[in-house]
């Protein structure tokens, strides 16, 4: 009996995970994801001191030190001093493209996929202003924030998630060795991708921002609101960043460091909240919602895994068993079986939900912390699924609700978002196969 609440429950929060919306409300992934939680306590499918133990305060501890992080960086107004700065510097829509995918995608690699959405979305949508149509923009920045977050461990939520629930000792090497070529090449590919598709929508069209007299807030010094509080930022951020690299770097060659990413991230975050004159507006800003999302989700995952669920799921998705005659586990027939079906269950489930649950089918299968780059193949696929419909990435479900004036539809994004998604996996496969 408990197996079979466990199944409705799994079936329940993910049909309102796909829907997103009953009648005219549309539903945060979060709320689906706690209402799950919540039924697998109540029928006892888990018990309360299982749940407690189910949560991955590592993952929790990480979420909370990149989010105050990237709240103090929003509030003083450094990434809306980048965005105005790249905006400013080009004098062509074919430039401004490149610059827009290149330098967000890139901070999206060190600073979060959806920080970056957030924060650059107003100040493009204000290009209107200048006689410039905005639409493109918006979707260049939606690929950007999806392609350059994939390089990384902590470019976005679900790839920390595989570092840590996969066992990687170097997290931060092994996903720049692996994924940091692959996202260059896309960075490449979708640039020329994207002017192709707008060719005649940017045909004659310049970049001609006036940044005097009655655009003069537009200057990016203008943008820095708190001069102090942005280059005490700016150092901590860096030496945040710069630890993460020494704590991989140190685990490479068998050292144990004291602090692991969690902890760097954590007390970067405590001291940028310390030095800040905002604590309390900086605290509302962060994105709690993904904190509730996170601790729901490992409290399902450990019910559905203690009820049976995952063991049938693994079952079933049988072909994904790892070969134990060949020599290489990841073989090329594993590596196209993860990115086809994190291409597919990430538009229904959205990449954060289908990565926490796929995890655990994975080790289900066999797949241990040496199988380094099927982790790698899931980070990788499970991100550039993103780019495939509105509805693969939260960052895209941000970037397009702030527009909604503008007329996107779902199969606008999907025509260009197919292309885009086709040519950025088989540069992924291509990369990891020869590898």
């Amino acid at each position: 009996m408990t197996a079979i609440y466990a199944l409705l429950t799994f079936l329940l929060v993910y049909g309102l995970i796909a829907v997103r919306r009953v009648g005219r409300f549309s539903i945060p992934v979060w709320i689906p994801m706690l209402i799950g939680a919540l039924a697998m306590l109540a029928t006892q499918t888990i018990s309360i001191e299982d749940a407690y133990r189910a949560v991955k305060m590592d993952v929790i501890i990480f979420l909370l030190g990149m989010f105050m992080m990237v709240a103090v960086l929003e509030r003083v107004g450094i990434i809306q001093h980048i965005t105005v700065s790249i905006l400013k510097r080009t004098r062509s829509m074919d430039r401004l493209l490149l610059f827009i995918l290149v330098v967000m995608g890139t901070l999206s690699a060190f600073l979060m996929n959806d920080t970056i959405a957030l924060a650059a979305t107003p100040i493009l949508l204000g290009m209107s202003r200048f006689g410039i149509d905005p639409k493109p923009l918006l979707i260049v920045l939606a690929f950007a924030v999806t392609i350059g977050s994939a390089m990384t461990p902590i470019g976005n939520p679900q790839n920390f998630l595989i570092s840590v629930e996969s066992g990687m000792k170097a997290p931060m090497l092994e996903f720049m060795k692996y994924l940091a070529l692959p996202t260059i090449t896309n960075y490449i590919v979708t640039y020329y991708l994207l002017r192709w598709y707008y060719r005649n929508h940017l045909k004659g069209m310049s970049v001609d921002i006036n940044l005097d007299d009655d655009h003069a807030h537009h200057d990016p010094k203008s943008m820095i609101y708190e001069p102090r509080m942005a280059k005490i930022s700016i150092f901590v951020v860096s030496a945040v960043v710069l630890g993460f690299f020494m704590v991989s770097i140190a685990r490479a060659v068998g050292l144990e460091p004291m602090l692991d990413m969690s902890h760097i991230a954590f007390v970067g975050g405590l001291l940028m909240l310390a030095y800040s004159r905002d604590r309390v507006a900086i605290l509302k800003h962060m994105n709690w919602g993904i904190i509730v999302l996170f601790i729901s989700m490992f409290v399902l995952m450990d019910a559905l895994s203690k009820a049976g669920i995952i063991a049938m799921i693994a079952g079933i998705l049988s072909p994904l068993q790892l070969d134990s005659d060949a020599s290489e586990p990841t073989s090329p027939s594993t590596i196209l079986a993860i990115v086809s079906i994190s291409t597919f269950l990430s538009q229904f489930m959205s990449n954060v939900p289908f990565v926490a649950f796929y995890l655990n089918v994975m080790h289900e299968q066999g797949f241990s912390s040496d199988d380094i780059k099927a982790w790698i193949t899931l980070a990788g696929a499970s991100t550039l699924a993103g780019n495939l419909t509105i509805l693969g990435a939260a960052s895209n479900l941000i970037i397009l609700e702030a527009a909604r004036k503008y007329g996107f539809t779902f199969l606008e994004f999907f025509k260009i978002g197919s292309l885009v998604t086709l040519a950025n996996m088989l540069i992924l496969v291509a990369f990891l196969l020869i590898m």
